[in-house]
């Protein structure tokens, strides 16, 4: 940078307008949409500084703008993703840490999971409590656990050549939805939105991904799914399951434990991340988990540009009978 300055610069201006640039680019970006002051945040702004690790500094961004998401081999044909978030939802309308880097994690380890063929059993869910067989040319089928805004699984879906469902509880469907709508519903869905008369901030943010909803190299939906709950398990077994962040003293570690374990088949991955705040739940799903899986790893490095201390991956596989 300084070498680019007028030689007539003096050194100490030179110096000033090198930390002004500094400090320039250790500030998130965020706009504010017209009318209505809701907030969106460039994600890689943020991702060039990281100064500040903290679960709630992002609380009051509506619109969390991550830009082209990334495949395993560099490429961004996947398309845009924005996701809402929604404060008064509680936990579950946030984006998280460890759900970006879970979903970094998982695309970067693609090779890990998406084969030529389905495997994570002999027969795959209908969907009516009827079996099907697996067929070679079917995309891996990924379910993700608590996902509250998607995030993780949006991702995935946006990256890989995957078919993905994102779950979590009734009062958070309507989030689920309102993210899959805008990141990969078609054109039919953006007039839908006009003609209903949404508001102009909600209007603006669908518009800034409907040129490229096609992109997407996989497919998303959304539904419930309650954890202990056997009617809400449609369509198991999964090739794939991922959860971030889900292991906490608000849930049940052991009943989460036995839901994946219930999802999976023989061959299924799971992908569970984390970040160490209290002990004693972790402890509980380990144990669990260890109990029902005969490989239970913990990766202490994720494969992600986001370097937020103490987030981990639990990889999982080997469904015990």
């Amino acid at each position: 940078y300084e070498e680019s300055l007028p030689s007539s610069f003096p050194s100490d201006d030179v110096t000033s307008l090198h930390d002004v640039s500094q400090e320039r680019m250790m500030e998130d970006k965020v706009r504010t949409l017209p009318t209505t002051n809701e907030k969106v945040l460039d994600y890689n702004s943020y991702l060039a500084h990281q100064r500040y690790y903290d679960d709630l500094k992002h609380l009051d961004i509506k619109y969390m703008d991550f830009g082209n998401i990334i495949n395993a081999r560099g490429d961004v044909d996947g398309g845009r993703l924005i996701v809402e978030q929604r404060k008064k939802l509680g936990k579950g309308g946030v984006c998280w840490d460890a759900a970006f880097i879970l979903g970094e994690h998982v695309i970067a380890h693609e090779e890990e999971w998406n084969t030529e063929s389905n495997s994570a059993g002999d027969v795959v869910g209908d969907g009516d409590g009827n079996a099907a067989a697996s067929t070679s040319t079917s995309p891996p089928r990924i379910v993700e656990l608590g996902a509250g805004t998607g995030l993780t699984g949006l991702m995935i879906a946006k990256a890989t050549e995957s078919d993905v469902v994102i779950t979590d509880l009734p009062e958070l469907e309507g989030l689920m939805e309102d993210n899959v709508r805008r990141n990969f519903g078609g054109q039919r869905c953006l007039q839908d939105d006009v003609v209903a008369g949404d508001s102009d901030e909600s209007s603006s943010v669908t518009l800034l991904t409907a040129h490229d909803r096609s992109a997407a190299r996989g497919t998303v939906s959304s539904r419930v799914l309650r954890w202990g709950v056997e009617e809400d398990y449609l369509g198991a077994p999964y090739d794939v399951i991922v959860g971030a962040d889900i292991v906490a003293s608000l849930y049940d570690p052991q009943a989460l434990a036995r839901a994946l374990h219930a999802l999976s088949g023989s061959d299924t991955r799971i992908y569970i991340s984390g970040k160490a705040r209290l002990d004693r739940p972790h402890e509980e799903f380990d144990a669990e988990m260890e109990r029902l899986f005969e490989r239970v790893e913990r990766i202490r490095e994720p494969s992600s540009r986001l370097r937020s201390p103490d987030v981990f991956i639990i990889v999982a596989g080997g469904k015990r009978l």
